[in-house]
């Protein structure tokens, strides 16, 4: 029976209580699950049980910490895999030596703490300071960043604890021991995924930095730039009429970037036609969006996705290919695109699509985006892209054609 993660806000409630919740990480990541809670709110008793983890005690902070504190990167140059942001490690000055949980957790404390400065610490200690990235799980996808994102969204001061969690034989905790650990142990766990969108979609990320008209074959749009906090991405809106105040449900294309397709009119893959295809429709109904997001290669970048082809023509599919590459089948994250659609007024859609897994993964219904009609566009196939579209099919759940 498969286990169901907590909410995102059941674990910011048991945070701002000062419990202890886990946190896990994707299973093409670290694949690891951390104890999680918030500094200021340490008691020897939650470091004691933090440390049933048996991993390596830290303790998450943001850029002004570690400036304030004057503690600077644990080497000159990191080479750790993921380049996890290891300080110099503290203890308080009123420690002994700093191993009892009593110390540490006054070490937490008063790192925690914004009076405190270079001279309340002597170093090195036994509480490993972690510098997080400013804009937490949206810049990285870690349990450094998602131990602040969850401390700052209880309200408390951005600093987290976090630990790994072994099992009894010494490594890392399974997916399935992670969750008979939080049933056990009656704490709230989720998932850095889950935290990704729900900031992706509860805070607002987008703003508009310039429009213009731009006339096409397919009709007279206006063109929306957006920038994205915290990220480099430009997404791009095209809007045909007054999407905001019609009696009409526009329709919509959330399309990700394919350079191939898009631009060099590629026959490997079916988004150049499907983009020109949704222009054309939203033309003929004289209303209607299509937000062009920079996803290229369902996310993995062009890079890679050029690596994916040289795979696929060994012999294997799509979704192989990004396996085979370290990625999962889709990588993409259509959060920035739903708040693009609520920046443009609309409420009601109807989405130009094939997957009907989409609409699900949107959750626009939580977010009074509603999708009324799930419109297909299916473009013709040929020999080059038909296996292509018969793994998006069988494996993807994409609706298309049984040839």
């Amino acid at each position: 029976m498969s286990r169901q993660f907590s909410s995102v806000q059941a674990a910011v409630d048991a945070i701002a209580r000062g419990e202890v919740v886990i946190v896990v990480d994707a299973e093409d990541r670290e694949n690891e699950g951390d104890f999680v809670c918030a500094a200021e709110k340490v008691t020897a008793e939650t470091v004691n049980f933090v440390l049933s983890g048996r991993g390596e005690f830290c303790m998450p902070v943001l850029p002004e910490v570690c400036q304030r504190l004057e503690v600077g990167p644990l080497v000159d140059r990191n080479t750790a895999p993921l380049r996890t942001a290891f300080m110099t490690p503290l203890d308080h000055i009123s420690a002994k030596t700093g191993i009892t949980a009593e110390e540490r957790a006054a070490t937490v404390r008063a790192i925690a703490d914004a009076t405190t400065g270079p001279d309340d610490f002597v170093r090195p200690g036994h509480v490993h300071p972690l510098l997080a990235k400013e804009g937490g799980v949206l810049r990285r996808s870690g349990h450094t960043e998602a131990a602040v994102d969850l401390v700052r969204m209880a309200g408390l001061s951005p600093a987290g604890v976090l630990c790994e969690i072994l099992n009894e034989q010494g490594d890392r905790a399974t997916r399935e021991q992670l969750f008979t650990l939080a049933e056990a142990e009656n704490l709230e766990i989720i998932s850095i995924e889950q935290l990704i969108s729900h900031r992706r979609l509860s805070e607002k990320l987008v703003t508009r930095v310039s429009e213009a008209a731009l006339p096409t074959r397919y009709g007279n749009f206006t063109i929306v730039v957006y920038s994205v906090k915290y990220e480099d991405q430009v997404p791009i809106a095209l809007v045909m009429g007054d999407v905001e105040q019609t009696d009409r449900v526009p329709l919509v294309r959330m399309h990700s970037s394919c350079f191939t397709g898009d631009l060099l009119n590629s026959l490997r893959c079916d988004c150049g036609d499907q983009l020109h295809m949704a222009l054309d429709m939203i033309g003929r109904e004289g209303i209607g969006a299509l937000v062009y997001l920079p996803q290229e290669g369902r996310g993995i970048g062009l890079t890679e996705k050029i690596k994916a082809y040289a795979l696929q023509d060994g012999g294997l599919d799509t979704v192989e290919a990004n396996h085979a590459l370290g990625f999962s089948s889709d990588m993409r994250d259509y959060g920035v695109g739903i708040q693009v659609l609520k920046d443009l007024g609309l409420s009601k859609i109807r989405l130009l699509t094939n997957n009907p897994r989409k609409t699900e993964a949107f959750g626009l219904r939580s977010y009074s985006l509603e999708v009324v009609d799930q419109v297909p566009i299916l473009p013709p196939s040929n020999k080059y892209n038909a296996h292509y579209l018969a793994t998006k099919r069988d494996k993807m759940g994409h609706q298309l054609p049984d040839d």
